[in-house]
């Protein structure tokens, strides 16, 4: 049986949460909403932009999305960070037999340098980001491009981990397990039914030797 985990990105692997907020607030107060804080950005990002910024900011979502990729992009891969013990674990994983994929709602460009100044291109054998499928998560579509750029068979075994709904609601749709991890961007009560597996960090690896006997 092969050991798949299908990783998010962004409140899982990294945190890149205070650049996304300065991003979106330089889109917002162009066009007059509110600025966002810290827990508001944790909260409303889930999803891609391009399924955001229309819903948000109607016929100006254009040059709002403009606004917003232009100024991430000048801080992107300098202000990423990986969240603590992060690149450890992908380590001890892949040398356990598990093999690594990513799909983000973050754009796949932007996915793809961050994952490269971060010095783990090695370990995922296919990153996919927003806009790389023709739908974007929760549909399933990216997983199924994720699989095909990796040559691995889908399985109802393999596992997708994120932080919000909407990774439990992918992994559903993917026809796979969906974990999500709690204390990140969520307190467990809020993910509650969200996914098959709720747990904080640190009992995930003790959970995966388990899961897959290893």
């Amino acid at each position: 049986m092969s050991k798949v985990i299908v990783w998010d990105w962004d409140g899982t692997l990294v945190d890149s949460f205070e650049t996304i907020r300065q991003a979106y607030n330089a889109a917002r107060t162009k066009f007059g909403l509110p600025a966002w804080s810290l827990e508001e950005t944790h909260i409303n990002v889930a999803l891609s932009g391009r399924d955001v910024f229309p819903k948000m900011f109607g016929e100006n979502a254009e040059e709002a999305s403009t606004i917003f990729y232009k100024t991430y992009e000048e801080m992107a891969a300098k202000t990423v960070v990986a969240k603590p013990d992060r690149g450890n674990m992908l380590e001890r994983t892949s040398a356990m037999g598990i093999e690594h994929v990513i799909v983000s709602n973050k754009r796949g460009d932007i996915l793809r340098e961050e994952c490269e100044a971060l010095g783990w291109n090695s370990f995922f054998k296919a990153i996919v980001g927003a806009g790389d499928a023709v739908t974007d998560k929760p549909s399933p579509a990216p997983v199924t491009l994720a699989y095909e750029q990796a040559n691995i068979k889908p399985d109802a075994s393999h596992i997708m981990i994120g932080d919000t709904p909407v990774d439990g609601h992918t992994a559903k749709a993917a026809g796979i397990k969906g974990l999500l991890l709690s204390g990140e961007t969520r307190e467990a009560a809020d993910l509650e039914g969200e996914a098959d597996y709720i747990m904080e960090y640190k009992m995930l690896e003790p959970f995966l030797q388990k899961y897959w006997g290893l």
